[in-house]
């Protein structure tokens, strides 16, 4: 194995999965065959500035995901993956906008957005839900990392006040490329929003960026 040749994060990475997979029961054989199938991929993320956790997940649930409970076969580790977490949080958004849009302007006459000002807004607004999480959230079960409650709300700050200057950028966007549809359009599309989420959340058990880590 091309063990010296990993990064220090990522040589962190195979030592606490190994030690996972020994506790888990796995032979030396075992561990070495699972290793090998994942160290290219890590030295070919080691290239562009991939960790190893950031392809895989943390190195325990990734090494206890190698040993799955028969008892379960859903009881698999929680994805954890900044870009799929993101994609959760902004669909998520997406949806609970086009929902709250839609209704409202089936009934009275509302403020309307553009399409270009939901997708902007919602990816904006995931990526501020994120930031959160890495930076609050999943450290709240450890009390070696558990930020101060200072920090906590100047981050929550920061992300507010992102959250505004995205959605007042994203309402500069002139009607001619960013067009005002329909209540019943905005309605498919958050219908069409949660259902993708849904399917991606049963395929890779996305995290959610939104929930603390205990």
């Amino acid at each position: 194995m091309q063990l010296e040749n990993l990064t220090k994060k990522n040589q962190e990475f195979v030592h606490i999965a190994t030690n996972q997979l020994i506790k888990d029961g796995k032979s030396d054989e075992e561990i070495k065959v699972l290793l090998e199938e994942i160290l290219p991929s890590i030295l070919d993320g080691q290239k562009i500035g991939l960790t190893a956790r950031s392809l895989y997940g943390p190195p325990t649930e990734w090494a206890a995901s190698q040993t799955p409970d028969t008892s379960d076969g859903d009881n698999l580790p929680e994805n954890d993956n900044p870009w799929l977490m993101w994609v959760d949080s902004s669909l998520l958004i997406i949806a609970l906008l086009g929902f709250v849009n839609g209704a409202m302007n089936l009934f009275t006459q509302g403020a309307q957005y553009g399409i270009l000002t939901f997708i902007i807004v919602g990816f904006g607004v995931g990526a501020g839900i994120y930031f959160m999480y890495h930076f609050v959230y999943r450290h709240m079960g450890d009390g070696t990392k558990r930020p101060k409650i200072w920090k906590a709300v100047l981050m929550l700050l920061l992300a507010t006040i992102a959250w505004s200057v995205i959605f007042f950028i994203a309402n500069m966007i002139p009607t001619s490329v960013n067009p005002v549809l329909s209540p019943i359009a905005y309605l498919l599309i958050a219908a069409l929003a949660f259902g993708v989420r849904y399917l991606l959340k049963k395929k890779y058990n996305i995290r959610n960026a939104m929930q603390p880590v205990r």
